[in-house]
């Protein structure tokens, strides 16, 4: 496990894993819809701790967890410092002078937040082949069909979105490596533009790739034939409903 997995299908014998891709969507979503009703601190302590047993549950060892790059770190920082400079109540004496803490204190509810779904999304993708994601989203989608919603066509595009997700990244971490390898004698200027440029010829040759292999392959076809369930789904949907029911019933803000 000494690779880093980022949404990445990683192979283990558990009962995430034997869980179809159905039920894990709707776990997700349901935490989702809750989560926008009452994302305060107990809310986001369930996200955290749910993506903490996941993993042990899963057998997928800490190691998949990305380590995140030091551009992110530093933005967060940032970020708090300026919170902390907006002041708010709680307020703190320190020293003559009175501090207000409830700048920082939203900022960081909001990034424990927004980690925590990014966290329950990535457990999701190591438990869940890709493959089963678009089946899935087609099944969630059915009742869309009655209002004459083009389903097949919008499985279609996550589909593409769910392949193609790997191949991105996989350009991305190219081009920082290509930025990292820059004469240390250019100027900061010189060397964005440089990463700028080589990450658009990228993206637009991925783009004519899949372009043509659609061309020559023909239209995506999901399978509308979803697995049965079994218990495994059974019991991810009941872990899942007594979450959605935690986080809907925790104190607020």
């Amino acid at each position: 496990m000494s690779r880093l997995h980022l949404l990445r299908f990683v192979d283990r014998p558990s009962v995430l894993h034997r869980a179809g891709a159905r039920s894990k969507v709707l776990v997700l979503i349901g935490l989702v819809f809750a989560l926008s009703f009452n994302p305060g601190w107990p809310s986001v302590g369930i996200v955290w701790a749910t993506v903490v047993v996941g993993i042990v549950i899963g057998r997928l060892g800490f190691g998949v967890v990305p380590r995140p790059p030091n551009a992110l770190l530093l933005a967060i920082g940032f970020s708090l410092v300026f919170g902390l400079l907006s002041g708010g109540e709680p307020f703190v004496q320190f020293g003559s002078s009175e501090i207000g803490l409830g700048g920082i204190l939203l900022q960081l509810r909001l990034f424990g937040l927004t980690l925590g779904l990014l966290g329950l999304t990535l457990l999701m993708g190591w438990t869940t082949r890709a493959a089963d994601l678009p089946v899935a989203a087609s099944w969630i989608m059915k009742p869309l069909r009655a209002v004459g919603i083009p389903t097949g066509e919008v499985v279609a595009a996550l589909t593409l979105a769910v392949r193609a997700l790997p191949l991105v990244a996989d350009e991305f971490a190219t081009v920082a490596r290509m930025a990292r390898s820059e004469p240390p004698g250019r100027s900061p200027i010189d060397k964005g533009m440089a990463v700028v440029s080589t990450a658009t010829v990228a993206t637009v040759r991925r783009a004519t790739e899949f372009g043509q292999s659609i061309e020559a392959r023909g239209p995506i076809v999901v399978n509308e034939q979803s697995p049965r369930w079994n218990v495994s789904d059974a019991v991810v949907l009941v872990a899942g409903m007594a979450l959605v029911a935690a986080v809907a019933l925790a104190p607020g803000p």
